[in-house]
Order: C-alpha cells, then sequence, then structure tokens
C-alpha cells in the first residue's frame, strides 16, 4: 500500500479546556488525547463557518515551542490546539511514535518492526479552530535529525481532504479521503536543522479527493512515518527507527 492512502479526519474538535479530542486514521476511529492550548470554541457539524475560522497570525507564526508556561501560546503553540500521536488504527495506541516539546523544539521518536500489512506512525498538531491560511502560500519547518526502514511524509490538513462518512466535525470530504502529501527524503535529514517549505498546492503525492488544498479551511500539520509490509520468508526486515527535531513551524507567503 502507497503511503497515499493515510488519511486522518477528526471525529469530533479538541476539547477545548481539556485538550482532547477524537482521530480516525485509515478510517478507523479512535479516541486520541492532546495536550495543547485552551481557547476557541466548537465547531458545528460540517464545514467551516466565519464564526468557527480563525485569521492565521500575521508573522505566519504556528509554533515555536519556546512557551513552556501556560497563556495564550501555551507549549509554544501559536494557534489553540494540541499535539497528538497515532498508530493506525489507534491514536496514542502501542506503537505510536514520542515526543517531546524540550528545548524549545518537537522532539519524534518512532521505532516499529514491518508486520503484514502497512502502518501508518504519525505526529499531529491539530488546531480547534478551521485556520484560514490564505494570504500565505504554504507551510514550512526547520528538520533535523535521521529515519530508516520507512518512508516518511508531510502533510497540511485541510476539511476538504477528511472524511465526512466518519462523522467528523470537521469534515467535508467523501469517503476515503486524505490530504495531498510532501515526502520527506532521508538525504533531507542532517544533524543540523535545515527549512523545508511545503506549498499549499502540492506536486509530490495527490490527495483524494484529487482537488487543491483550500489554505482558507486547514485544520492540522502531520509528520507520518510509513512502515513498508515485512518481505514475505525473510527473518531481517529492517526496523523503522527515526529521531526527528520540528521547530518554527510557521505559514509563509
Amino acid at each position: 500500500m502507497n503511503s497515499h492512502f493515510f488519511t486522518i479526519a477528526f471525529i469530533s474538535t479538541l476539547a477545548i479546556s481539556a485538550g482532547c479530542g477524537a482521530s480516525a486514521i485509515n478510517g478507523i476511529a479512535a479516541t486520541a488525547s492532546a495536550s495543547g492550548n485552551s481557547g476557541g470554541s466548537r465547531l458545528p457539524s460540517g464545514d467551516c463557518t466565519p464564526s468557527h475560522t480563525s485569521k492565521a497570525p500575521a508573522n505566519g507564526l504556528i509554533a515555536d515551542f519556546t512557551d513552556t508556561g501556560g497563556g495564550a501560546n501555551m507549549g509554544g503553540i501559536e494557534i489553540a490546539g494540541g499535539i497528538l500521536t497515532y498508530a493506525a488504527p489507534k491514536v496514542g495506541g502501542p506503537g505510536s511514535p514520542t515526543y517531546t516539546t524540550t528545548g524549545g523544539a518537537l522532539h519524534i521518536r518512532v521505532s516499529a518492526a514491518p508486520t503484514s500489512t502497512p502502518q501508518f506512525l504519525g505526529a499531529v498538531i491539530a488546531f480547534n479552530n478551521c485556520v484560514d491560511a490564505s494570504a500565505f502560500t504554504g507551510v514550512q519547518f526547520t528538520i533535523s535529525g535521521s529515519f530508516s526502514g520507512c518512508t516518511m511524509q508531510y502533510a497540511t490538513g485541510d476539511v476538504e481532504h477528511q472524511d465526512l462518512t466518519l462523522g467528523s466535525t470537521f469534515a467535508t470530504g467523501p469517503a476515503g479521503s486524505y490530504p495531498p502529501q510532501d515526502r520527506l527524503a532521508v538525504d533531507e535529514m542532517t544533524s543540523a536543522p535545515r527549512t523545508i517549505k511545503a506549498p499549499f498546492v502540492v506536486s509530490d503525492i495527490q490527495g483524494s479527493p484529487p482537488t487543491p488544498l483550500d489554505p482558507s479551511k486547514l485544520i492540522s500539520t502531520i509528520w507520518q512515518f510509513t512502515v513498508p509490509v515485512a518481505a514475505e520468508g525473510a527473518s531481517d526486515n529492517p526496523m523503522c527507527t527515526g529521531a526527528i527535531t520540528v521547530d518554527d513551524i510557521r505559514f509563509y507567503r
């Protein structure tokens, strides 16, 4: 199975005060727990409305992980939301990547053995409300570290590429929807942080439906590891391992 069969659809918005929400990976619903900001308001069922849409900050900042206290940008996440990790079919279940936000950055670690089916493992910054970033061109972030034994993708999620049939309060997409994705190559990872720019107009892995991402209706940023199927009869299938640091996540013009 190719990496683009990944999909994540939010069954309900992050609980505003508790930072809890629900998500579905590859069409399977699972309860999620996310740490993040308080604030914002609950999105009604179906699509974004003006009263439940926030404008992207003028400086484009999504998260820089510099604030470890409370306040409007608790944990250094400027846009109200939280972080969750998943291993399909469960959010936060066995095999999910782990993360910390120590040292002013998001550190993601993954370790998974290949199995008879593909595995989709990732970390998400999920927004409490829709975010209108139509004044921007895409999302950029610094990244460093390494991974092996799997592939890695980045996706910006919008409501129109989320599966409506799952009952998501955010979703407006048809069954099987998933967002367009950019591949992050092994040789793009170095020990020194480098800046990656992921434009909203993605030419790498087309989403479903095959329509452009809508930057006026964004709900998440996603980093995913896709673990291939174990080779039949092989006893030395490589583990998917990775230690990735992400920082200074922002919309860029």
